[in-house]
Formats: C-alpha cells, sequence, structure tokens
C-alpha cells in the first residue's frame, strides 16, 4: 500500500453565473445535481438523474451535506485515478481515497458554511511510489 498527500486547500470561495451569460457559452454541461426543500428545516431531498436521496444537516438520520460533498469528491478521485492508471498504463490494484473537511472552531460561526481546509487522502495497492505520485499530481492538475 502506498500513501500519497493529495490535496491540501482552502474552500471559500464560490462562483455563479446568471442565466444568458456569455461567458457560459463555450462551456458544456458535464453534470448536473438537484436538491430541494422538503418542507423540514435542515433536510432536502436530492436527486441526479432518476437517483433520489435524503440529505441533512449534520445530526439528523439521513447523510449531511458536508458528507455527501467529501464522498463525491472521493468517488472523483477514484474514478479518475484509476482511467488515469489504465490509459497511462500505470499498474494499480485498488485504492482508497478518504477526504475530511475542517472548520476552525476558533472563528465565530458564520452565515454561510465554509470549509477552512480540506484535506484528501491517497491509499493504493500495488503501485510504485513514482507512479502513485504521477497520478495523484495529474489528478490534482484536472
Amino acid at each position: 500500500m502506498t500513501f500519497v498527500e493529495g490535496l491540501k486547500t482552502v474552500c471559500n470561495t464560490i462562483t455563479s453565473y446568471k442565466k444568458g451569460d456569455s461567458s457560459m457559452a463555450a462551456l458544456a454541461l458535464a453534470y448536473e445535481a438537484r436538491s430541494y426543500s422538503t418542507g423540514i428545516v435542515g433536510r432536502s431531498i436530492c436527486n441526479a438523474r432518476n437517483h433520489h436521496w435524503v440529505a441533512e444537516n449534520t445530526g439528523g438520520e439521513a447523510v449531511g451535506a458536508g458528507e455527501l460533498f467529501c464522498a463525491s469528491v472521493a468517488a472523483c478521485a477514484v474514478n479518475m485515478v484509476e482511467t488515469i492508471a489504465d490509459k497511462e498504463q500505470r499498474a494499480l490494484d485498488r485504492m482508497e481515497v478518504s477526504v475530511a473537511a475542517y472548520r476552525d472552531a476558533d472563528k465565530p460561526a458564520g452565515d454561510v458554511s465554509i470549509y477552512d481546509a480540506v484535506r484528501v487522502q491517497f491509499q493504493m495497492w500495488n503501485v510504485t511510489d513514482d507512479d502513485a505520485r504521477f497520478l495523484v499530481k495529474t489528478w490534482k492538475q484536472r
């Protein structure tokens, strides 16, 4: 097993575009998901294509929105790195990616949820150290 530290970054900006914004004209839609209120504060119904699931604030019965964020980044990393390894003909038997989002407990709570840091850890089996570093570096650049 090879361990490679992936991404340490601060997530504190959101870019939004208005319909008809010319800067979006050259972009093709890659993915889309939605979330709808349920009438219960802190609970929403999410969907992507024909799949639906419940998301909650922390502490609820359903998976929390922050947990879904972490799971999405982890799934993207696993799928992309395996694809890169396959295309680049790099040996990789299997991998696990863990994502954790952090907040500064000493900061006053704001009106918006902001992560002060996001840590992505890669564990890879039957891959050389050089190949593992290459795969994570390539993933970070995409």
